[in-house]
């Protein structure tokens, strides 16, 4: 059964689709934890992936600042309950509140925000592909300000990803009959979402994950919440069951449950297998599309999403020069 809502039409969602952007244990453990590990990336597959479609559904009864204002607060507030139960202390260093402030600009704000006006100009399906070039942003930022070295493969797996990218914005239906706003948009969401993982891997945090990544959303939502209350929360109208709970779920499963299973299957498997592992997300967001709004995928999805897919394993598999 799909849900009524046009998939081309509704208000754009803020979502949080992505895994966090911060550093793995240095030690995963490894062995008898694998199979949780296999257990937790299929789930962060499904919710992850539906939550694209999902978002739409939402946004087109909730306004998208009181959406993405709403459902960062709780996801905040969540992530701290969560490291409060762990013991972990809510203290950030002194030096380490720049890197924070602008990593959560970067992560949460523009993220966010890019990504929820973007997909309103494309499918969502589509944008899920796009969204998940952010290791290759990562990468190309990392090599300039970082300084690290570009190998044959990583410029192959960049290649590759642009031509994923290309396919898309050549075909887009929005696109053929206007400037590719849409498509841009997701990218600068994708770029900006690289760009804070580069900020936060320069950072260096020690804290839990759990603290960092809740600090983000608080401080990321701040010009969210100025928005959404002094303009936004005026067009909020009736709001009928399934998109409350759109928000509900990005509140909730996408804001905190998808966020604490990522930082366990980073916890119990190295880091590029953690991350290649979660190439997954963007292959359900496309059939979740179909499903929810009986949108049928085209060559064209297929094919971006094997280059995306090859290039993202190219980068996060390359050695380190």
């Amino acid at each position: 059964m799909t849900i009524p809502v046009s998939s081309s039409s509704p208000r754009s969602a803020p979502v949080d689709p992505a895994p966090p952007s911060l550093s793995a244990p240095k030690t995963p453990t490894p062995g008898s934890s694998t199979p949780l590990a296999i257990a937790l990336l299929a789930l962060l597959a499904v919710f992850w992936g539906f939550n694209w479609p999902i978002m739409k559904v939402g946004l087109a009864e909730v306004p998208p600042w009181v959406f993405r204002g709403a459902a960062s607060v709780v996801s905040g507030l969540g992530l701290f309950a969560v490291a409060l139960i762990g013991r972990h202390s809510l203290r950030i260093p002194r030096d380490k509140w720049r890197p924070l402030i602008l990593s959560a600009l970067l992560n949460m704000a523009l993220w966010n925000i890019l990504v929820l006006y973007g997909i309103d100009l494309m499918d969502a399906g589509r944008a899920g592909i796009l969204a998940y070039t952010m290791p290759l942003w990562a990468t190309l930022v990392g090599a300039f300000v970082l300084k690290d070295r570009l190998g044959s493969r990583a410029i192959f797996g960049l290649a590759l990803g642009l031509a994923g990218m290309a396919l898309l914005f050549s075909v887009d239906a929005q696109s053929l009959t206007g400037p590719p706003l849409g498509p841009i948009l997701v990218v600068a969401a994708a770029f900006c979402w690289g760009a804070g993982t580069v900020v936060v891997k320069n950072a260096g945090f020690t804290q839990p994950v759990t603290v960092v990544c809740g600090w983000q959303h608080l401080i990321g939502v701040v010009p969210v919440l100025v928005i959404a209350l002094g303009w936004d929360i005026h067009n909020v109208g009736e709001v009928s069951f399934w998109p409350a709970m759109a928000v509900v779920y990005n509140m909730t499963v996408t804001g905190i449950l998808c966020y604490w299973a990522y930082f366990k299957v980073v916890s119990l498997l190295p880091v590029v297998a953690s991350t290649v592992g979660t190439l997954m997300v963007p292959v359900v967001g496309v059939f979740a599309n179909a499903l929810i709004f009986s949108v049928q995928p085209q060559w064209v999805d297929y094919a971006a999403l094997v280059c995306v897919g090859a290039a993202v394993f190219l980068v996060m598999t390359r050695r380190s020069a």
